[in-house]
C-alpha cells in the first residue's frame, strides 16, 4: 500500500468512541458507541483499532482523550478504508477528520501541531 499521507502521523494507544446513529427499522433509530483505540493521528486523519466493522464512507461522531492533553475532542470523521486486523473480530480503520460545526477540529489541529514540534 502505498503512503497517501499529508500530514505527519504520531502512533500511540489512547482511548477513542465512536457514535454512531443507525436505523434499526420499524422502531426509529438508535444510538451506539463503540470503544476503541487510536493507533495513529495526524491534523486530518485517524487510525483506529476497533471491535466492529463500518462501512466505507460511513461519517460519524469520534471522542478522543489523549494521555497529557487537556479535555477530550469531539471531531467528526469519514471512515476511507476498513480491513481485519488479524486478532479475530477486530479491525483496523482510517478515518479523515472534518472541518465540522461544534467539534474541536481547531483545537485538534493545533494539539497535532504542538506534538509535531516536540
Amino acid at each position: 500500500m502505498s503512503d497517501k499521507r499529508s500530514h505527519r502521523r504520531h502512533m500511540g494507544s489512547e482511548d477513542a468512541y465512536l457514535e454512531l446513529t443507525l436505523d434499526s427499522g420499524q422502531s426509529g433509530y438508535i444510538q451506539k458507541v463503540i470503544a476503541c483505540e487510536t493507533v495513529d493521528l495526524s491534523e486530518k486523519g485517524i487510525k483506529l483499532y476497533m471491535s466492529e466493522p463500518l462501512k466505507k464512507g460511513t461519517i460519524t461522531d469520534i471522542l478522543v482523550e489523549i494521555a497529557g492533553e487537556k479535555g477530550r475532542f469531539f471531531l467528526t470523521a469519514e471512515v476511507k478504508w476498513i480491513e481485519p486486523s488479524g486478532d479475530d473480530g477486530w479491525f483496523f480503520a482510517g478515518f479523515e477528520i472534518y472541518d465540522a460545526e461544534n467539534t474541536d477540529f481547531n483545537g485538534w489541529c493545533a494539539m497535532v501541531s504542538q506534538r509535531n514540534e516536540r
